[in-house]
Order: structure tokens, then sequence, then C-alpha cells
């Protein structure tokens, strides 16, 4: 056994002590808690250092010790230092002439689990409990020893603290090692920390892989946690598997760039930031492994110039966790040293096993003041903008707003648009609602979406955009881009986005503000208007514009609100607009994320689809009686259902959209019942190939089925739904067989 300690440092700043262990210059260790000689040199120096917070061991991967993990370290600790006071115990022996015999072998028993304790105190415990457990001997005269003997096994068995953290039944010392001690680990070069193992208490659920940029793809892993109600993100990027002396190549390219003097200024652009630290990683990765003659083929110096990029002027490991498309939404909460990222997979909320640094926070903050272009700083502590490349929102908060540092909220939205056809897969919505919802859409009644903020207000708003005619102008103003103009753009919709003043923005932006914008998206001729949030004092100009008719064709937007009555008081009361000039409103769709008998699985859902009255209006009217629901939401069935106002016809919006269109009611209930069919037909084909829920072809169907229409009428004189049904189906049948060849 190796006497002499590891080199190590010690470092007390901010009331946190952290010990240091040089092991790069250690030739007879691995820097790892499984090696025998480290853990000896780790209990050894937590002997002689007290009160430590941190332990940190500083290799190739570095591996820092605090929380849960340094303190059964710091049991195993006290265990051997209390272990090794039996050492000079004297035993109790008796007057026979075995005594002595017995005597001997005690003595030496104890003495192997002193030493043993040294370097692995688990194993220790553990052989102490099968001590207890051996039978006792057949002769009553040894018992009195015996009895003596198993009290001092007992006695050093009680001293194991550790012992609460065994919770599974035959556990070796190598599991515990494994997952009761969890570092957090990073590659030298890198920043961020991440744990490589589960917690104990973690069921594996499923795996998948994201495809990455450059790379082979990331295998993701959920687990759900017996002890608490919570399920677990997990992930190890290929990064943090490297070769030892790859992990050296890219510090010494790290290092190289501190000392490096740029020739011009292409490092300092945004856009092409990226590039620039590629070329450089390139060409310094290549010097390298030229000058030591390693075996690295041109590929690999790719491989490894694109990892430094990503964590120089990229977004490190976030963003691979941003190419997964089933995540929705990404938290990094302050103070970072203490949470990992949390996140909203497919509705769930998960934690992960993913720790940024303070360095990591400094760094992203710096990148999204300068793709913003706005101001983030102790005088403007908020920022909102958009990642375009990632189809992400970013919400930024900083000091004075949270005093333990900058947290960011990212909100993920998918890369193609949603559709109806998707919600209804996922059971967000029923055929019938979306039949209803293309409907009225077509009807050009203004519809406002709401929900709570999660509830996919506006995924459900971008769906709705499709079942717009592609012959209309279509308008959007938002104050961060979520809707997705340019890939509605290049399917053939004819839109134009106006981007307005954040509610972030400082008094110095010269960005529009929203009424501004308003009033010119007014004047840019008759249009559908979509208005990404209503919230502040341009709703009123919104709302004036619509109840004299002067918003254009359709009126689309979201807002916050849980329930019709919310969304009234809100408009009504808390923005000021009058009471009158809401019932411009058609009607509103209730959107929530839904949590089944009170367990922890939530599933957004459309809980109520509503139509506002045109009669009886006074100036202050009850906001209850001025809304009729079309269709509420059935927990036990977990089914949005039709009222009889939608089934049988009795809606004053589909009665005034009949007249519009010069038809009788139940004309418009056939109309209807087509599209639900329409939608339900192409989930039904979606079953075999998830291409056919996509935005093309839903854009195609609603097109062949208008064509269908007018084609109708021009034969004879009115629509034969019966017709179009038929030729709308056989229509379909062909398109989705091509799709599939």
């Amino acid at each position: 056994m190796v006497e002499k300690l590891c080199l190590h440092t010690t470092v007390r700043k901010a009331n946190v002590k952290t010990v240091t262990l040089n092991c790069r210059d250690c030739d007879i260790g691995n820097s790892t808690i499984f090696d025998e000689i480290c853990r000896s040199n780790i209990f050894k120096i937590l002997q002689t250092e007290h009160g430590v917070d941190q332990l940190i061991l500083n290799h190739a991967f570095v591996k820092i010790f605090k929380d849960e993990a340094l303190e059964i370290l710091k049991n195993l600790t006290h265990f051997i230092e209390n272990i090794d006071i039996y050492n000079d115990l004297e035993f109790p022996t008796g007057d026979l002439e075995k005594c002595k015999k017995c005597t001997r072998i005690r003595c030496e028993e104890i003495q192997t689990i002193i030493e043993s304790s040294k370097t692995n105190p688990v194993k220790t415990l553990l052989n102490l409990e099968k001590i207890q457990k051996r039978k006792k001997s057949l002769d009553t005269k040894c018992n009195e020893c015996e009895r003596k003997y198993n009290d001092i096994i007992a006695e050093m068995v009680s001293k194991a603290e550790f012992k609460q953290y065994i919770v599974e039944k035959n556990i070796d010392s190598d599991s515990f090692y494994t997952n009761c001690i969890r570092p957090y680990v990073r590659p030298s070069f890198i920043d961020s920390y991440i744990q490589l193992e589960p917690p104990p208490d973690a069921v594996f659920m499923e795996s998948y892989e994201v495809k990455r940029k450059g790379g082979r793809p990331i295998n993701i892993s959920l687990y759900v946690l017996r002890t608490r109600p919570e399920k677990l993100y997990f992930v190890i990027p290929p990064e943090y598997d490297l070769p030892r002396r790859e992990l050296y190549l890219l510090e010494n390219v790290r290092s190289h760039l501190s000392r490096h003097r740029p020739k011009d200024a292409s490092f300092m652009d945004a856009e092409t930031a990226r590039d620039y630290f590629q070329h450089f990683g390139k060409q310094v990765i290549t010097g390298f492994v030229k000058e030591h003659h390693f075996d690295i083929g041109v590929d690999r110096i790719e491989y490894l110039a694109d990892i430094f990029a990503r964590y120089t002027a990229g977004f490190g490991i976030l963003e691979d966790i941003l190419l997964d498309s089933r995540i929705q939404d990404i938290y990094v909460n302050a103070p970072v040293a203490n949470n990992p990222l949390h996140l909203v997979v497919e509705g769930e909320e998960y934690t992960s096993n993913v720790y940024l640094s303070v360095g990591d926070i400094d760094a992203l903050a710096s990148r999204f003041r300068t793709l913003s272009g706005r101001a983030f700083s102790e005088a403007s502590p908020v920022l909102d903008m958009d990642l375009a490349s990632y189809h992400t929102r970013v919400a930024a908060i900083s000091n004075p707003l949270t005093p333990h540092g900058v947290a960011f909220a990212f909100r993920k939205h998918r890369q193609k648009p949603w559709t109806l056809a998707h919600f209804i897969a996922n059971k967000m919505i029923s055929p019938e609602a979306a039949g209803f919802l293309s409907f009225l859409i077509d009807g050009q009644a203004s519809l406002l979406v709401a929900g709570s903020r999660g509830a996919d207000k506006t995924s459900l708003l971008s769906a709705l955009i499709l079942e717009i005619p592609q012959r209309f102008r279509i308008l959007t103003i938002e104050d961060t881009a979520e809707i997705p103009v340019e890939i509605l753009q290049r399917y053939g919709y004819k839109m134009q986005s106006l981007i307005t003043k954040s509610i972030s923005s400082g008094l110095g932006s010269t960005e529009v503000n929203p009424t501004d914008a308003l009033r010119t998206a007014l004047r840019l001729g008759e249009s559908v208007l979509i208005i990404g949030e209503v919230r502040g004092v341009e709703a009123k100009v919104l709302f004036e514009a619509m109840r004299v008719g002067a918003a254009g064709n359709l009126i689309m937007g979201t807002i916050h609100g849980s329930t019709t009555r919310d969304v009234y008081e809100r408009v009504v009361y808390d923005i000021g607009v009058p009471a009158t000039s809401f019932k411009a409103v058609d009607s509103v769709v209730i959107t929530a994320p839904i949590r089944t008998e009170g367990g922890i699985e939530r599933k957004r859902r459309v809980v109520q689809i509503s139509e506002i009255t045109k009669t009886g209006w006074t100036t202050n009217p009850d906001s209850d009686s001025i809304f009729q629901d079309m269709m509420t939401y059935n927990t036990e069935k977990d089914e949005l259902i039709s009222t009889d106002l939608l089934d049988m016809g009795q809606s004053e919006l589909i009665g005034s959209i009949a007249r519009k269109w010069g038809i009788t009611v139940e004309k418009a209930l056939r109309n209807i019942k087509l599209r639900t069919d329409i939608k339900q037909t192409i989930v039904n084909y979606g079953k075999q190939n998830k291409e056919l829920l996509e935005a093309p072809v839903n854009r195609d169907a609603n097109n062949a089925f208008w064509m269908f229409i007018e084609e109708s009428k021009m034969r004879s004189g009115e629509v034969d739904y019966n017709i179009v049904r038929r030729k709308w189906m056989e229509w379909f049948k062909e398109y989705a067989g091509r799709k599939v060849a």
C-alpha cells in the first residue's frame, strides 16, 4: 500500500472549501473511486482535511464529489476511523484449551477487517454482516465468548453511517460505488458536468436516439424514480467518452486559443464565429497530430474540430438537447451549481443528469445578447429572443430580478408545423373538434385560443393557420417569432410577419411597439390577422377594429386564461377593452394540461370550445351568460364531447356562417361532418405513414376538398356532399399510395 498521500491543494472561496487532487501526475492510480489506491488516498485526505465542501479529481475527466456523494465518502472515512479503534482490543477468553486458538483466529479476523476497511469499507461492512449470520458453536461452553465477540462485531456494524444508502438486497461493493457515489463528470476542456450513472432508485422506461450534426447519434434514456414522483432524462454525449489522448488534444487546442491573436475580426461575427472556430480547431489539431505523430485520420480531426467549435462558439451540450424533437421546454435555474437542467419531454416534466457551469451561463448570456442585439444587464434584466435555427424561443433573467445568477427558459417549437391531424393522433382534440374548428376558420369566425403557459396555445394556433384557404393573405404580429412563417411560405401560404417590441425591451429600443404595429397591419390591406398573443393596450385597437369590421377576413390569436370567464375578465377588466367590443370575438378555445386522477403525468387537451352570444348584451354583462359551450371535455372518457348546440344545429355561430354562405344549417352540419371524416381519414392513414400527418398533406387535403366543393357547385348549382365525400376519399387513397411509394 502506498503511504504517500496524493498531491492535492486546498482552496476556500466564498465559504466553500475545495480539495483538488492532482491526478494528472499520478502513475499508480486510475483517478476513480473504483481504484483501491485512489480510494485509500481519498479516505486518508478526508481524515486530514475537515469541513470539505467539494472534492475534485483533476484528470482527463474531471470528477467532482459534493452533496450526497461527498457525504457518503465522509461517512466511509468515519467508518474507517471508528473501525481502527478496535486495533488494540483485548478479546475475552475462557479457560478451555481451544480458547487460545479461538482468540487468535478472532484477533486475525479483526485485523483483516481493519486493514480491508482502509481500501474497501463497503466490502468490510458486508463481511461484518456475514460474520453476524454465522452459526453458533454447538459447544455451550463457547456461548459466552461468542456472545461477547458478536457484540463487538455489532458495535463495528453500528459505526457504518453509510448503511442507510444500501437499499438493495445482495448488493456488492462495486455496485455501491457505482450507484451511490455518483460524481459530477466533465472532460477537461468542457465546463458542463453530467452524472455518468442514473441514481439507484431509477427504473428504466425507454431509450431512443437523437441524430446530431456531423457525428454519431446520441442515446437518450428515460427513467422513472421510485422514491419520488419524478422522471429522469439521462444523456451521455459522445465527447464524454473520448479517449484520454483526444481529451488532452482538445484541451491543448483550448489552451492555444487563449494565447491566439486573430488576424481578422470574423470571429466576432455571430453568424460566422462557428465556422471560424471550426477552422481554427482543425488547424491546431492537425498541427498537433503531425508534431506528435498521432494516428488520427482526417474524418476524426473534423469530428474533434466540430466538438471544439460547439463548445467554443456554439451552445455546448445544450445543442444536443435542443436537437431532441421530443423536448418542448428546457429550464436552466439559478444557481446552476445546485440545479440540473429541467426538461419537459412530450408534456411530461423531467429532471436530468446535466449541470451547466457558471462559465457556461456567462457564455450563453453573452452569445444571446450578441445574437438578439438587445440589452441584457442589471439595467435590463430580462431578455426575449428567438433561436431560429433551433426553432426555439429564449427567455432570460438576471440580477436584480434573480439574486442567484442568470436563468434561462427555452421553449422549443416543432421543426415542422403542427397540424390538426397531429393533435387528433395524440388526443389533444377529437376529430369532431378539428372538423368544427376547420369550418369556423373557413367561415371567417374570429377565434381566441386560451390556456395557461405550456398548454400548447401557439402550437394549436399554428395548426389552425393551415385551415385558412391559400388564396388569402395572412399577416402575423408577434414580439418573438414563434409561428413558423418561413416554412408556411415555402408551402405556398401568402404570409407577412411583423415583429414588435418585446415586453422585456428597454426604453432605448428602436423596435416598433405592438400598438403601432397593429395599426400598420390594419392599413396593409384586407388580410387574415394572426396575433401571437393578445395581452396589452394594443388589444383595444384590435377589438375596436373587429367591432367596426375593419380588421379584415379573419382574426385569430392566443391569450392567457384557463376558462372562458378568465378570458373575458382579462380582456375587459385587465386590458380595458369595452365589454360591447368583446362580442366581436366569435369563439374561444380553451386548452389545458390535464393530470388524470391527480397523477404526475400531464397530457394537453382542448377542454372547451365556446361561442359568444351576439344578443342581449349590456354595458356590463354577466361573463358566464355570454358564452355558450359547443364542446366540453369529459374527464372519464378523456374526450371532447359535442353539446346539443352543435349536434342539433342550435348554434348562433353556425347559423351566422350558414347565412353568409347562403346554405341551410343542415348543410352546414353536413359540411362539418365531412371535414370531421376527412381529418379522421388522414389520421387513420397516418398510423402507417406519419408523413401523412404533416402540413403539406394537410394543405393538399384541404385544397382537394375545396376544389371538389367548387366542382360540385358548378355542375349542379349546389354542393352534393355525398359526391364530394366519394371523390375526396378516392383522391386521398391514391394520394396516400403515392406517398408510400
